[in-house]
């Protein structure tokens, strides 16, 4: 027998182990005293593996075992991963809410007028992610007024109705093949614009409100989009619903993207029972059923295109954009065809971002439901820097109304200049300059002679500083000169100086308080009268807790001022407290804000503020909650994040062009904020938006240029970034910004 003992066996044994033949071998003891035997059996490579595998596993050490607390005595973590996990039904995240308000709206006008109203609204909603069906979402609402009829103001919303309702079901992202995907919706939405239309510099197409149908494919090189419904608007509060505007409207869209960076796309609608004047008062703020003359418009838009948003030197982008439309009713002095061409282009060059165009329309050009900018012609051209130190942008905006010079409608030419500048001398002081600046004459069509021309000015300079360990110190100076700041009163004359303080220093991850407060001394010389009088202001956040947080803007200025765009005290109050088990309650109370109105000036659908003498409030009581596991969090996770939380931010006009919020700078409504490029949600009456369960780590927030209303735009050379933490609340700013076109 051949045993280790032997020389010649070992070496026997090292060779076949070493071949590879032999692997295993077991050795058997024998009696005391006596020689241990080992015989060789052959074993295959697969065997032989498991064995090294099962020794390694056998050599680790025992895991660690924590002899100081008890796994079965930690308190659960509300909301967390784990929790989430152990919910696991395996059937996908689903989130469930309601709430449930009431608000409280009065005004006091002259002669001792006096309307109050009440309002209340319930709203429902329900999601369900899935893995092969995309994700669902139905949002119910519903809301009931009661008070003077004549009264449809401040939170309310202006609605006509007493009573309404809106109710959506919606399916994000259903995949139709590995690489093709469709997002549908049925109930009351917005219309939809396929990708080759969208994001204009300076071509507003509008949205419109449908009660009805509608989907959009896509996918990496191309999109179709189509929809019908019924006409409306959302209108009304606490929570908006649908109200009738009769007639339908229906479209048809696509775009086709080239590997060599060419696109076209091109969109058909058909509108019904659309007013024959648009924007008027009867049209905008009253119900549909009184009498007014409506027709039936059919339009085209198409463009051609080449490239993306330039962003190193070298890259460009062009697009023409020609459109089409044709009403039905014959009106004495009015075209039934029109069309309009529109020329964007855009480069980056020595590190700065051009935008020039030009662009001509006919009078009565439509689009869908929607007047667009016409009877015009003008080009425009802006340029924007942006270093370590210096940030600054000029633009200029050249256009002619009526340029056929008709005798029944309004002939004239408008220049405009508008500028920004900010430039960081040190770590601590900046300086910063902003102004806009309009000159517009008019002409006698019929006599060909120039009657009085009408120019305005609105500038801003500040100087920014830190004395001792303050925050940051800002000296403004602010300046009107026949601004029309609002269009239901005197142009705005005047001077502004302001000193504004930031309270809050310090970094925070999450609950990041904010104070700031400003002091001013106005002279006002609206109208020809002088007068001077103080200003005040105060912006701030506050957690008074983990689960307890306020925050408003409040403004003070003169009751007879015309320097902006509110009187006497106006300003907007919030506060929300968590009180466990997914309930949360808040409160709101909004006094004397100017409200946005559309206007038609010569032709071009307007943006203006309007003041206001509306006291409003409202309360809410909330419940959210969910079930199973995430098959994919709102937002795309960064691969080293967990868990998520909430963005919560407002949309505002930013007049002074600096990029920050100050007070007096309103939020825009129904402007449609974009997450990820993908997820959707529009603003509210006061700006404000918010987009639950975001997955933690960093996320891109934009703006749909076509919700924006002229002469505002999306700001063009800031990205809207934000950093989720996690079961936190991320905050945000969008502003938007003037781009031209209008007083």
């Amino acid at each position: 027998m051949c045993t280790l003992a032997v020389p010649s066996c070992q070496a026997l044994t090292l060779l076949l182990m070493g071949a590879g033949l032999v692997t295993h071998a077991r050795a058997f003891e024998s009696k005391q005293g006596e020689l241990v035997a080992v015989h060789i059996e052959s074993l295959t490579p697969l065997q032989a593996e498991q064995e090294r595998l099962r020794k390694q596993k056998a050599a680790q050490p025992e895991a660690y075992e924590d002899k100081v607390m008890d796994p079965n005595e930690l308190p659960a973590l509300e909301n967390s991963d784990a929790a989430v996990q152990a919910s696991d039904d395996g059937l996908g995240l689903r989130t469930f809410g309601m709430e449930s308000r009431y608000g409280f709206s009065s005004y006091d006008g002259s002669g001792g007028f006096h309307n109050r109203a009440n309002e209340w609204g319930q709203r429902v909603y329900f999601t369900q992610q899935t893995l092969n069906y995309g994700e669902w979402s139905l949002q119910a609402e519903g809301r009931l007024r009661s008070g003077d009829e004549s009264f449809n103001g401040g939170i309310l919303g202006y609605a006509v109705q007493r009573s309404s309702e809106r109710v959506t079901l919606r399916n994000y992202g259903l995949p139709i093949t590995s690489k093709v995907f469709a997002d549908s919706a049925v109930g009351d939405q917005y219309t939809d614009m396929t990708e080759g239309l969208r994001r204009n510099y300076r071509l507003f197409l509008g949205s419109s409100v449908v009660r009805g149908a509608a989907t959009r494919i896509y996918g990496s090189d191309f999109d179709i989009t189509a929809g019908m419904g019924e006409r409306g608007r959302l209108i009304g509060g606490p929570f908006p619903g649908f109200e009738r505007f009769g007639g339908t409207l229906a479209w048809l869209g696509g775009t086709k993207r080239l590997d060599n960076g060419l696109y076209g796309g091109i969109q058909f609608t058909q509108a019904s029972q659309v007013p024959q004047n648009l924007y008027t008062f009867a049209s905008s703020w009253s119900d549909w059923h009184l009498t007014e003359a409506v027709e039936r418009v059919s339009s085209m838009a198409t463009a051609i295109g080449y490239g993306t948003e330039p962003v190193k030197d070298g890259d460009y982008r062009w697009r023409l954009t020609w459109l089409h439309s044709q009403t039905g009713a014959n009106i004495v002095g009015r075209n039934n065809r029109a069309d309009g061409a529109f020329l964007e282009t855009g480069v980056r060059l020595a590190g700065l971002r051009h935008e020039f165009g030009l662009y001509q329309a006919d009078p009565n050009l439509r689009f869908g439901d929607n007047l667009i900018a016409s009877d015009n012609r003008g080009a425009y051209w802006r340029v924007d820097g942006n270093t370590a130190r210096l940030s600054w942008g000029l633009g200029v905006d050249a256009v002619q109304y009526n340029p056929d010079k008709e005798s029944t409608r309004q002939n004239s030419r408008q220049w405009g200049f508008y500028g920004n500048a900010q430039y960081r001398i040190n770590r601590n002081d900046v300086v910063g300059v902003s102004g806009y600046w309009n000159s517009q004459r008019r002409f006698d069509a019929s006599q060909n002679v120039m009657t009085d021309g009408q120019r305005s000015l609105q500038a801003n300079a500040f100087y920014q500083t830190k004395f001792f360990d303050w925050a940051p110190t800002r000296l403004r100076l602010n300046v009107w000169r026949n601004q029309a700041l609002v269009t239901d009163d005197a142009t705005a004359t005047g001077e502004e100086v302001q000193w504004e303080q930031d309270w809050i220093t310090g970094k925070y991850e999450t609950m990041r308080p904010e104070l700031t407060s400003t002091l001013g001394y106005a002279r006002d010389r609206s109208g020809g009268n002088q007068q001077t009088y103080p200003t005040a202001g105060l912006l701030g956040r506050y957690w008074l807790s983990s689960t307890w947080n306020i925050s408003g803007t409040l403004r003070y200025t003169s009751r007879t001022s015309n320097l902006f765009t509110s009187r006497g005290v106006s300003g907007s109050l919030n506060s929300e407290a968590a009180l466990g088990s997914g309930w949360h309650f808040g409160v709101s109370v909004s006094l004397n804000q100017a409200r946005m109105q559309m206007q038609n000036i010569a032709g071009l659908p307007n943006a203006l503020m309007t003041r206001s003498n509306d006291k409003s409030a409202y309360v809410y009581l909330r419940w959210d909650g969910s079930k199973g596991q995430s098959l994919g969090t709102l937002g795309q996770r960064d691969a080293q994040s967990a868990g998520g939380g909430t963005v919560r931010g407002i949309v505002f006009m930013d007049v002074n062009n600096d990029g920050e919020q100050q007070v007096g700078e309103n939020g825009v409504a129904n402007v449609e904020v974009i997450l990820d490029g993908r997820y959707r949600v529009m603003t509210d009456a006061s700006g404000q938006f918010d987009f639950p369960m975001v997955a933690t780590g960093g996320h891109q927030l934009s703006l749909r240029a076509e919700s924006v209303p002229l002469p505002w735009g999306p700001a063009p050379a800031r990205n809207g970034s934000v950093e989720v933490p996690l079961r936190g609340v991320a905050n945000v700013r969008l502003p938007v910004v003037r781009v031209g076109g209008g007083e």
